[in-house]
Protein backbone atom coordinates (compact mmCIF):
# COMPACT_ATOMS: atom_id res chain seq x y z
CA UNK A 1 0.00 0.00 0.00
CA UNK A 2 1.43 3.43 -1.48
CA UNK A 3 1.43 6.55 1.45
CA UNK A 4 -1.22 8.86 0.95
CA UNK A 5 -0.14 12.39 1.66
CA UNK A 6 -2.80 15.46 2.40
CA UNK A 7 -2.09 18.81 2.86
CA UNK A 8 -2.18 20.88 5.82
CA UNK A 9 -5.59 22.26 7.13
CA UNK A 10 -7.00 23.18 10.51
CA UNK A 11 -7.86 21.19 12.95
CA UNK A 12 -10.31 20.69 15.35
CA UNK A 13 -10.22 20.18 19.36
CA UNK A 14 -11.27 20.27 22.42
CA UNK A 15 -10.85 20.96 25.63
CA UNK A 16 -11.95 18.58 28.89
CA UNK A 17 -12.21 21.31 31.48
CA UNK A 18 -11.46 25.56 31.91
CA UNK A 19 -7.89 25.25 33.08
CA UNK A 20 -6.71 22.45 31.20
CA UNK A 21 -3.31 23.11 29.76
CA UNK A 22 -3.43 22.32 26.04
CA UNK A 23 -6.42 20.96 24.16
CA UNK A 24 -7.03 17.31 22.65
CA UNK A 25 -7.15 17.20 18.68
CA UNK A 26 -9.58 15.35 17.01
CA UNK A 27 -8.04 12.39 15.23
CA UNK A 28 -5.42 12.26 17.36
CA UNK A 29 -4.06 9.34 19.67
CA UNK A 30 -3.69 9.54 23.50
CA UNK A 31 -2.16 6.74 25.85
CA UNK A 32 -3.09 8.34 29.30
CA UNK A 33 -2.51 6.34 32.87
CA UNK A 34 -3.89 7.13 35.70
CA UNK A 35 -2.71 6.90 39.33
CA UNK A 36 -5.94 6.12 41.08
CA UNK A 37 -9.71 5.88 39.98
CA UNK A 38 -10.51 9.31 41.10
CA UNK A 39 -8.69 10.77 38.47
CA UNK A 40 -9.61 8.58 35.83
CA UNK A 41 -13.33 9.26 36.39
CA UNK A 42 -12.85 12.42 36.26
CA UNK A 43 -10.24 13.09 32.82
CA UNK A 44 -12.41 10.66 31.04
CA UNK A 45 -15.79 12.12 31.61
CA UNK A 46 -14.69 15.35 30.99
CA UNK A 47 -13.17 14.69 27.76
CA UNK A 48 -15.77 12.04 26.34
CA UNK A 49 -18.38 14.74 27.07
CA UNK A 50 -16.55 17.03 25.12
CA UNK A 51 -15.76 14.79 22.48
CA UNK A 52 -19.44 13.67 22.66
CA UNK A 53 -20.23 17.36 21.32
CA UNK A 54 -18.02 17.03 18.24
CA UNK A 55 -19.39 13.26 17.23
CA UNK A 56 -20.01 9.80 18.60
CA UNK A 57 -18.03 7.97 21.18
CA UNK A 58 -17.40 4.37 21.34
CA UNK A 59 -16.20 3.45 25.56
CA UNK A 60 -14.84 -0.41 25.64
CA UNK A 61 -14.16 -1.11 29.31
CA UNK A 62 -12.12 -4.06 30.07
CA UNK A 63 -13.44 -6.11 33.24
CA UNK A 64 -16.07 -2.86 34.10
CA UNK A 65 -19.16 -2.82 34.41
CA UNK A 66 -19.73 1.05 33.88
CA UNK A 67 -19.28 4.00 31.70
CA UNK A 68 -17.37 7.33 33.24
CA UNK A 69 -20.79 9.65 33.97
CA UNK A 70 -21.11 11.61 31.10
CA UNK A 71 -24.56 12.15 31.88
CA UNK A 72 -23.85 14.30 34.75
CA UNK A 73 -22.47 16.58 32.44
CA UNK A 74 -24.67 16.77 29.61
CA UNK A 75 -28.59 16.94 28.72
CA UNK A 76 -28.58 14.47 26.40
CA UNK A 77 -25.98 11.21 26.19
CA UNK A 78 -27.41 10.09 22.09
CA UNK A 79 -24.47 9.13 20.21
CA UNK A 80 -22.48 7.25 23.35
CA UNK A 81 -22.16 3.84 23.32
CA UNK A 82 -20.51 1.28 25.53
CA UNK A 83 -19.06 -2.28 25.42
CA UNK A 84 -16.63 -4.76 27.56
CA UNK A 85 -14.29 -7.23 26.52
CA UNK A 86 -11.53 -8.80 27.56
CA UNK A 87 -9.88 -9.57 23.97
CA UNK A 88 -7.81 -7.28 22.03
CA UNK A 89 -8.80 -8.16 18.14
CA UNK A 90 -12.22 -6.77 19.56
CA UNK A 91 -11.02 -3.57 19.93
CA UNK A 92 -9.46 -3.85 16.42
CA UNK A 93 -12.17 -4.75 14.65
CA UNK A 94 -14.19 -2.07 16.32
CA UNK A 95 -11.69 0.29 15.35
CA UNK A 96 -12.70 -0.84 11.54
CA UNK A 97 -16.27 -0.97 12.25
CA UNK A 98 -16.74 2.19 13.77
CA UNK A 99 -17.17 5.56 11.84
CA UNK A 100 -14.98 7.78 10.55
CA UNK A 101 -14.38 11.16 12.73
CA UNK A 102 -15.81 9.01 15.89
CA UNK A 103 -13.76 8.70 18.90
CA UNK A 104 -12.63 5.29 20.55
CA UNK A 105 -11.65 5.30 24.62
CA UNK A 106 -10.48 1.69 25.59
CA UNK A 107 -10.02 1.98 29.75
CA UNK A 108 -7.90 -0.64 30.85
CA UNK A 109 -6.25 -1.47 28.00
CA UNK A 110 -3.07 -3.40 28.73
CA UNK A 111 -5.64 -6.53 30.56
CA UNK A 112 -6.59 -6.91 27.46
CA UNK A 113 -5.67 -10.62 25.76
CA UNK A 114 -3.72 -10.70 22.84
CA UNK A 115 -1.99 -7.58 22.91
CA UNK A 116 1.51 -7.66 20.45
CA UNK A 117 3.00 -4.42 19.31
CA UNK A 118 1.99 -5.31 15.80
CA UNK A 119 -1.30 -5.33 16.79
CA UNK A 120 -1.06 -1.85 18.33
CA UNK A 121 0.46 -0.33 15.37
CA UNK A 122 -2.51 -1.66 13.49
CA UNK A 123 -4.85 0.07 15.62
CA UNK A 124 -2.91 3.34 15.70
CA UNK A 125 -3.11 3.21 11.99
CA UNK A 126 -6.38 2.12 11.26
CA UNK A 127 -7.90 4.58 13.70
CA UNK A 128 -5.35 7.52 12.19
CA UNK A 129 -7.12 6.51 8.77
CA UNK A 130 -10.51 7.26 9.80
CA UNK A 131 -9.59 10.23 11.28
CA UNK A 132 -10.81 8.47 15.32
CA UNK A 133 -9.70 10.27 17.86
CA UNK A 134 -8.10 7.01 20.14
CA UNK A 135 -7.54 7.14 23.77
CA UNK A 136 -6.24 3.74 25.29
CA UNK A 137 -6.21 4.25 29.29
CA UNK A 138 -4.82 2.13 32.49
CA UNK A 139 -5.19 2.93 36.00
CA UNK A 140 -2.12 0.33 37.28
CA UNK A 141 -2.76 -0.93 41.00
CA UNK A 142 0.73 0.83 41.42
CA UNK A 143 2.03 3.30 39.13
CA UNK A 144 5.58 3.93 39.78
CA UNK A 145 6.15 8.16 39.34
CA UNK A 146 9.95 7.99 39.10
CA UNK A 147 9.86 6.01 36.03
CA UNK A 148 7.21 7.22 34.00
CA UNK A 149 8.53 6.71 30.89
CA UNK A 150 9.14 2.72 32.10
CA UNK A 151 5.65 2.29 32.88
CA UNK A 152 4.23 3.34 29.55
CA UNK A 153 6.45 1.14 27.56
CA UNK A 154 5.18 -1.83 29.99
CA UNK A 155 1.65 -0.69 29.49
CA UNK A 156 1.57 0.39 25.85
CA UNK A 157 4.60 -1.60 24.37
CA UNK A 158 5.60 1.14 21.40
CA UNK A 159 4.29 4.60 23.54
CA UNK A 160 6.12 6.41 20.62
CA UNK A 161 3.69 6.17 17.96
CA UNK A 162 1.10 8.14 20.01
CA UNK A 163 0.66 11.70 19.69
CA UNK A 164 0.06 12.68 23.71
CA UNK A 165 1.71 10.71 26.38
CA UNK A 166 0.01 11.85 29.80
CA UNK A 167 0.02 10.78 33.45
CA UNK A 168 -2.48 12.27 35.60
CA UNK A 169 -3.14 12.58 39.19
CA UNK A 170 -5.51 13.92 41.46
CA UNK A 171 -4.85 14.48 45.25
CA UNK A 172 -7.39 15.90 48.07
CA UNK A 173 -6.61 17.74 51.33
CA UNK A 174 -9.31 19.35 53.43
CA UNK A 175 -11.97 18.72 50.91
CA UNK A 176 -9.99 21.01 47.92
CA UNK A 177 -8.63 19.10 44.92
CA UNK A 178 -5.62 19.12 42.99
CA UNK A 179 -5.24 17.25 39.81
CA UNK A 180 -1.70 16.75 38.41
CA UNK A 181 -1.11 16.15 34.46
CA UNK A 182 2.72 14.73 33.32
CA UNK A 183 2.72 15.27 29.62
CA UNK A 184 5.65 13.41 28.47
CA UNK A 185 4.56 14.07 24.74
CA UNK A 186 2.47 16.16 23.25
CA UNK A 187 1.86 17.71 19.16
CA UNK A 188 4.65 19.72 18.09
CA UNK A 189 2.69 22.77 18.16
CA UNK A 190 2.16 22.31 22.07
CA UNK A 191 5.44 20.52 22.82
CA UNK A 192 6.36 24.05 25.23
CA UNK A 193 4.02 22.60 27.03
CA UNK A 194 5.72 19.47 27.95
CA UNK A 195 6.41 18.53 31.82
CA UNK A 196 4.41 19.03 34.91
CA UNK A 197 0.97 20.86 35.42
CA UNK A 198 -1.16 21.12 38.41
CA UNK A 199 -4.98 22.49 38.33
CA UNK A 200 -7.25 23.57 41.31
CA UNK A 201 -9.91 20.95 40.59
CA UNK A 202 -12.74 21.49 43.02
CA UNK A 203 -15.95 22.46 41.38
CA UNK A 204 -14.51 20.09 38.49
CA UNK A 205 -14.30 16.59 40.42
CA UNK A 206 -17.50 17.46 42.76
CA UNK A 207 -19.37 17.52 39.14
CA UNK A 208 -18.42 13.95 38.73
CA UNK A 209 -18.42 12.92 42.27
Amino acid sequence: MSLVFQPLEEEESVRPFDGFPFDIKLGSSLAVLFSEPLSQAVFLTYLEAALLEKGEVYHVSVGRTSAPPVNRLLDSTEGFYFARTTRFEDVLMASREVPTGSSLVVDGFPALLGISSEGLLELVDESGSKNITLILSHTPVVLNELDLPGEFQRNFLVPEVFDYLLAIRSASYRSHYKMGISALRLPLEWVSLVGEHTIPADSIVKRVL
